[in-house]
């Protein structure tokens, strides 16, 4: 992993609010490794709390990838949304689901196809101990979804984040895969980082 952009991101996160919304920019191959770069800074630099919306491939490669980079992982929830789509098998620990009588619109639309075991209703979120939220690869959502549900899901999100003041928010999307997500999401957030091929 970089050392030089781990310390440019502690920087970041430092100086921002808490609230801050940011927009990771980054070749699709690279994703993952940023992933890894910011749950580490997240889960293990800074001991916060938050949750992984895995959009990309299953939730499974980066929670082994975080189990082999040595980054603690009792602090994330992961909403896995791709899993059931891939055929890919997940445990019931793996996903797990905002609850406490709260059931926010982010995610209506894809909990069909995201992989439920059932009885994961028994696993309970408490929003307001979440420091962030990593959502990866925007742009592959485009795969399964049209644009109109892009611009919902991200509708519903800022609606989590405005009611969970606490919460960071971490977007990523490759701009040369989709430029229309790009140019979508820049609005939304307040800094965008783009993040170079060399510097992972």
């Amino acid at each position: 992993m970089s050392d030089a952009l781990e310390e440019r991101l502690i920087a970041e996160f430092s100086n921002a609010p808490a609230q801050a919304r940011f927009l990771f920019s980054c070749r699709f191959t690279k994703i993952l490794r940023l992933n890894l770069i910011l749950l580490r800074i997240c889960l293990g630099k800074r001991s916060e709390k938050g949750m992984f919306i895995s959009i990309d491939r299953p939730h499974s490669y980066t929670q082994i990838a975080l189990k082999k980079h040595a980054i603690p992982q009792e602090g994330i929830i992961y909403i896995d949304l791709i899993s059931k789509l891939t055929g890919t098998p997940a445990e019931e620990s793996q996903v797990k689901f905002l609850a406490s009588g709260y059931a926010p619109k982010i995610l209506s639309d894809y909990f069909s196809r995201a992989y439920i075991h059932e009885g994961a209703m028994k696993h309970f979120i408490n929003l307001e101990e979440m420091n962030f939220i990593l959502v990866d690869n925007l742009s592959t959502m485009l795969q399964y979804a049209t644009m109109d549900k892009v611009k919902k899901f991200m509708g519903d999100l800022l609606e989590l984040l405005k009611k969970h003041a606490s919460m960071r928010a971490m977007l990523i999307v490759d701009p040369k895969e989709n430029p229309e997500v790009h140019a979508l999401l820049r609005p939304y957030c307040e800094r965008e980082i783009p993040v170079m091929e060399d510097w992972l």
